[in-house]
Parts: C-alpha cells; sequence; structure tokens
C-alpha cells in the first residue's frame, strides 16, 4: 500500500466515522425529544387535572381553545394561498396587458406596412420608377420590397403566437379566480367556525368561572395556576438538561437585555408585579392585540413546550440556553412544536385569549433558573 493510498484511506476513515457520530448524535437527540414530549403529555394530563364538574368544564375549555387553534392555522393556511392566488392573477393580468399592447402595436406596424405595400404595387408610375432598368437603386428596391413583404409575413405570425398565448393565460386567469373564489369559501367557512367555537368557548368559561368561584377565591385559583407553571417548567429544566444547546453563532440571551423585541406590536395592559387579584400578581407582562396577529420569539432557541396548560390557555415555552426560557401564553394557534428551533423574530403563535384571560393578545415571561424577571428591561426602547 502506497503512503498517499493510506493517507487517503484514514481521512476517509476520520470522515465517514464523524458521520456517523453525527448521526447517532441526531438519532440520541430525536429519541430523546421523543421521550420528553411523552414525559410532557403525562405531566401536562397531571397539571390539568381538577374534579367533579370543574374537570368536565376545564376538558371542554381546552377542547374549544385546542379547535380555536385548529380553525386559526386552517384561517392561516387560507389567507396565505388566497395571497399567493391573488398574486399570480395579477402577474397573469400584466402578462395579459403586456400581450395585448404588443399586439395593437404589431397590428399598427402591419398597417402601415401593407399600405406602403399596395401603394406600391398599384402606382404604376412609382413602380415604373423603382423598377426601371435605368435606376441604379433598382436592386436595392427589390430587396426593400422583399424585406417588406417577410416583415409582413413575421407579423402576422407574431401576432398570430401573441393570441394564441394571450387565450391559454386567460384560461389560466380563470382557473386561477376559480380556485381563489373556492379558496374564499374555505376561508369563510373556517371564519365562521370560529366565531362559533369562541362562541361556545365563551359560555364555558363564564361557568366555569361560576364554577370556580362557588369553591374557592379567584386568588387561589390563580396562585395554583402559578405553581402549575412553575412545575412545568422546573420538569423541562431537567428534561432538557441532557440535550446540546447548539447556539452555534447566535448571541447568548444574557447579552439581549435591552435589544428584544415585543412579542408583537401592542399596549402593555399588565405590567409585571401587578395585582392580578388578592394577593396574586402577574410573573409577566401582557401585550394587547388583534386577534389571530402574528406572535414573534425574542430570541434564537429551542421550543420545550407548546400544548395547552391549564390557566395560560395555548402555552409556547422556548428554552435559550444558559438557564434562560422565555413563556407566551394564551395564544389562538400555535405555529411550532416541541423540539423545533425558532430564529429571532420568527412567528411562532398568533394572539387570541385561550384559556382564563379577558381581552385577546399574548402573555409574556422571561424566566431565569426557573425565576421570573421583568421582561420590560429586555425590550427595546420604543
Amino acid at each position: 500500500m502506497t503512503p498517499k493510498l493510506a493517507c487517503l484511506l484514514i481521512v476517509l476513515f476520520i470522515v465517514s466515522n464523524d458521520t456517523w457520530a453525527q448521526q447517532a448524535d441526531e438519532d440520541t437527540i430525536n429519541q430523546q425529544l421523543q421521550t420528553i414530549k411523552s414525559r410532557l403529555t403525562e405531566l401536562k394530563t397531571a397539571l390539568n387535572s381538577a374534579r367533579g364538574e370543574e374537570a368536565q368544564l376545564l376538558r371542554e375549555l381546552e377542547r374549544q381553545d385546542q379547535k380555536i387553534n385548529q380553525q386559526g392555522k386552517q384561517i392561516r393556511s387560507s389567507q396565505k394561498a388566497i395571497d399567493l392566488t391573488s398574486h399570480q392573477i395579477q402577474v397573469l393580468e400584466q402578462q395579459i396587458t403586456t400581450l395585448k399592447r404588443s399586439i395593437a402595436d404589431q397590428k399598427q406596424q402591419m398597417a402601415q406596412l401593407l399600405r406602403l405595400h399596395i401603394y406600391i404595387s398599384h402606382d404604376r408610375f412609382v413602380k415604373k420608377i423603382l423598377l426601371s432598368r435605368d435606376n441604379r437603386s433598382v436592386d436595392i428596391t427589390q430587396h426593400q420590397i422583399k424585406y417588406l413583404q417577410h416583415r409582413l409575413y413575421s407579423l402576422i405570425k407574431d401576432i398570430a403566437q401573441h393570441i394564441e398565448q394571450l387565450s391559454v393565460i386567460k384560461t389560466d386567469t380563470h382557473k386561477k379566480q376559480q380556485q381563489l373564489q373556492q379558496e374564499q369559501q374555505i376561508l369563510q367557512s373556517a371564519q365562521d367556525q370560529l366565531v362559533t367555537q369562541k362562541q361556545q368557548r365563551a359560555q364555558v368559561l363564564t361557568t366555569l368561572r361560576q364554577t370556580i368561584s362557588a369553591y374557592q377565591s379567584e386568588s387561589e385559583s390563580l396562585n395554583q395556576d402559578r405553581n402549575r407553571l412553575n412545575q412545568l417548567l422546573s420538569e423541562l429544566s431537567q428534561l432538557l438538561d441532557d440535550l446540546p444547546d447548539d447556539l452555534g453563532k447566535n448571541v447568548h440571551f444574557a447579552n439581549l437585555k435591552g435589544h428584544l423585541e415585543k412579542p408583537l406590536n401592542g399596549d402593555v395592559i399588565r405590567q409585571f408585579g401587578s395585582l392580578r387579584a388578592g394577593h396574586s400578581r402577574w410573573d409577566g407582562i401582557v401585550v394587547a392585540g388583534q386577534s389571530g396577529q402574528a406572535i414573534k420569539a425574542g430570541a434564537y432557541g429551542r421550543v420545550a413546550f407548546a400544548d395547552w396548560l391549564r390557566g395560560y390557555g395555548l402555552l409556547v415555552v422556548i428554552d435559550h440556553g444558559d438557564d434562560f426560557m422565555s413563556l407566551y401564553g394564551h395564544n389562538q394557534s400555535l405555529l411550532v412544536t416541541v423540539g423545533d428551533w425558532v430564529q429571532a423574530g420568527q412567528e411562532i403563535a398568533t394572539a387570541g385569549q385561550s384559556g382564563n384571560i379577558s381581552q385577546s393578545g399574548v402573555y409574556f415571561e422571561i424566566r431565569r433558573q426557573a425565576e421570573p424577571e421583568n421582561p420590560v428591561p429586555w425590550l427595546k426602547s420604543p
């Protein structure tokens, strides 16, 4: 074996070994994620548990919120399809306009050339002068007449092709318009179902609040919700310890203080530390927004939780490494799942009223070692 061949085999062994190791790492991570998802399902069931009528109402509330979640996703998908089809129709209509102008210009050129051809062909005096043997330019003139005839033929051919293209594009436009109408009908149906689900949810929520107030104070209920969230975050921290951070070239979360964008554009209607009910206080802020408005991740990280949690509705928890997490609650729809990597500014959910909240928006928390921090100093100054 030559030294070169030996070196090549060593390099190939190292590369293949690295590739195998990377694949093994990915498989291990995927297995860990599946374990985490299974554990989260069990934990969620335990955290959302209740008794008697309250349990039934909570299950119904979650069911309604999950239906709204699905309807919201369908509306978002239908709206994207409508926007795409509308754009395609605009492009086709521009092509139609361009072709019509081209055909009109070519017809005008053809008319002028025809008039000139007829004039030359039928005016004996002009024809006699142009084609006289004594005229030195006779060859040039004959060539010009042939060019004129060829140009007329080309124009007729081009016009016929453009008319055929125009017919095809008009057919495509008609199909796209029919597709647009179907997508708009799907969107309207989803929106109607969303309204119905929200009305049913409002009734369930009212009954649930009445049931809870009959057994305990609102403050006690909120404290229980907070304890459930703390238990979830504690469990998440333990589950995620074995997963690599894989932060790459992304800035560490601790260095982003004062540079985060708000989850959505809107007014802060609940401040960190302000009273909720009794002695219960807000561990984050609530930013008001329109139902369905996009909610964006504050920074790079991995989705640790994306599901319904009692008291917080449809909740997204993002692990940013270095013991930092960000929380986004009361969403209408979730656009990410557990294990997804997200970038700063990526859309992760849509604003809503899931869980127990009276106004549409998003509940935003930042946690360090599972302890809540005031999110406002982390945000960019307006």
